[in-house]
């Protein structure tokens, strides 16, 4: 039997992703016929893993997720309109391929989608506490920016934007020390954005979608690790999943915003704003 074929360019964004990536490329290798990696200079096998399923791999600068998506619009020689993102530690399955297959040939007035993530922890999945939520990843080139916001990204989209009903899975295969690595180094760019903001470099204002997101902006940073646990732990059903959901929303939730508040504080200390 002949498998569908998408008209869509993928682009996976790698740094030393030689446990995940072939996992990631082989859900992806014969449904797109346009695979692009963008790898930031690694030091593992993954450029060697990678080149046995495309050869289109760019070898891009270092940066924040935003940065790199954008340079792979701009830059990459693409093939198709519809372009999907995936990262390395995830894979699609077979409902959502099919899926998206259907919708980018059918007369739709989407611009892009946001695809639900299906969180894997520990080997569980983690139904609740928010991890189920959508990704804007399918999208038509030309109609979705993407900006640097601290330790994450914002996106800017010119049109209408859907949701999918089917699903796309999240499974690190590295081990958790990876993670924390990962958290420790990022939390710094939290932290940097957090005082561009308390400098008036960053108008806040204009980040806010939500009245629980504008309590959030205006709560001490102090408080931001307790309040962020009990938002996804118990208003968002995480202790439903278990110990694996316990664990996570710890180091998540409340381990990563307190390793924020530090960095922030050290760095008032040398602008000689510790002690007010």
């Amino acid at each position: 039997m002949t498998k569908k074929k998408a008209k869509v360019s993928v682009i996976i964004i790698t740094l030393n992703e030689e446990e995940n990536i072939e996992q990631c490329l082989q859900s992806v290798y014969g449904w797109s016929d346009d695979i692009h990696i963008a790898d930031s200079n690694s030091i593992d096998n993954t450029v060697e893993i990678a080149k046995n399923y495309t050869d289109n791999i760019h070898i891009v600068e270092r940066g924040n997720w935003a940065t790199i998506r954008q340079w792979a619009l701009l830059y990459a020689p693409l093939k198709y309109e519809w372009v999907l993102f995936i990262d390395a530690d995830e894979w699609l399955t077979e409902d959502v391929k099919n899926e998206i297959i259907q919708k980018i040939n059918s007369n739709i007035e989407e611009i892009g989608f946001r695809i639900p993530r299906r969180f894997i922890f520990l080997n569980k999945w983690l139904k609740h506490g928010g991890q189920w939520c959508g990704e804007l990843r399918l999208l038509k080139q030309g109609k979705v920016r993407f900006l640097k916001d601290g330790d994450g990204e914002s996106k800017i989209a010119e049109g209408k934007v859907g949701v999918l009903k089917n699903d796309m899975v999240h499974q690190d295969l590295k081990p958790f020390s990876a993670w924390i690595d990962k958290h420790n180094r990022i939390s710094l760019m939290a932290a940097e954005r957090y005082m561009k903001i308390k400098e008036g470099m960053i108008d806040e204002a204009i980040m806010r979608r939500t009245r629980i997101q504008e309590i959030w902006y205006k709560s001490p940073l102090w408080l931001r690790p307790f309040l962020m646990f009990f938002y996804v732990y118990f208003i968002k059903l995480g202790f439903l999943d278990g110990k694996e959901g316990l664990i996570y929303h710890l180091h998540h939730a409340f381990w990563y915003e307190l390793l924020i508040y530090t960095k922030v504080k050290e760095m008032e200390i040398s602008k000689g704003e510790g002690k007010k």
